[in-house]
């Protein structure tokens, strides 16, 4: 996918809210980071991890034509990204079959994601999101039936937990529609999602967001037992 960037204020703005909300999942996560327990951890590695990814445009400018080609960032973004939240159910999930089930979701995936990059690093595929995104809200949506098999004392909608997985389901639902048409409006109509793109970055902001919130729910708790 090359931008052609029509409007770089509206652009770079939505890089940078994106930017700033990994930036603050990698803060919130931080703090008493050695009393937060391991799923919290990952999600700090996430956010240190898209924090990076999404630093590498800013480094490189857009070039005297208005245009700027970022997918080979992404597409090894989005290896990075899924391997990493998988790992974050991995950790979630107490049932062994389910952990044998992530293991088995990450394997295949990275197969099938070098089989559809090889030779196409430089192209947009749409391929590799779409199935990100497909494990995501599965994954999302059976820690969803856990949580409800296993209801926590606390009321549910001040469960850490909770906030960050319907903050999951949202965004990934909702990308999925992207990565799935992705390849037809690019191919197709010859749509350079010079316009989508920025929209989507913000998207992904109000998902950050959500998942700072839970972020900030669960800090309170450990502060509350630190007290305690």
């Amino acid at each position: 996918m090359t931008l052609e960037i029509v409007n770089y204020d509206f652009y770079n703005f939505s890089v940078h809210a994106q930017h700033f909300g990994s930036f603050l999942i990698a803060v919130l996560g931080l703090f008493y980071f050695s009393k937060r327990e391991k799923a919290i951890h990952i999600l700090v590695l996430y956010g240190i991890n898209s924090v990076v990814f999404q630093a590498v445009p800013l480094v490189f400018s857009i070039d005297k034509d208005g245009f700027i080609d970022i997918n080979v960032t992404t597409n090894i973004y989005t290896l990075t990204e899924t391997l990493i939240l998988l790992y974050f159910f991995y950790v979630l999930f107490k049932v062994l079959w389910a952990k044998k089930l992530i293991v088995i979701l990450s394997i295949a995936y990275t197969i099938f994601y070098f089989a559809l990059t090889y030779d196409h690093w430089q192209e947009f595929l749409g391929s590799i999101r779409m199935l990100r995104d497909l494990l995501m809200i599965s994954c999302s949506l059976l820690y969803f039936y856990f949580l409800m098999s296993d209801m926590p004392t606390v009321e549910i909608t001040r469960y850490p937990m909770f906030w960050i997985m319907a903050a999951f389901i949202f965004f990934f639902a909702g990308t999925f529609i992207l990565s799935l048409s992705a390849d037809y409006l690019i191919e197709v109509l010859k749509d350079d999602l010079s316009y989508l793109w920025p929209i989507r970055n913000f998207f992904r902001f109000f998902f950050c967001l959500v998942v700072s919130y839970g972020l900030w729910l669960d800090l309170r708790l450990v502060k509350s037992k630190q007290s305690v």
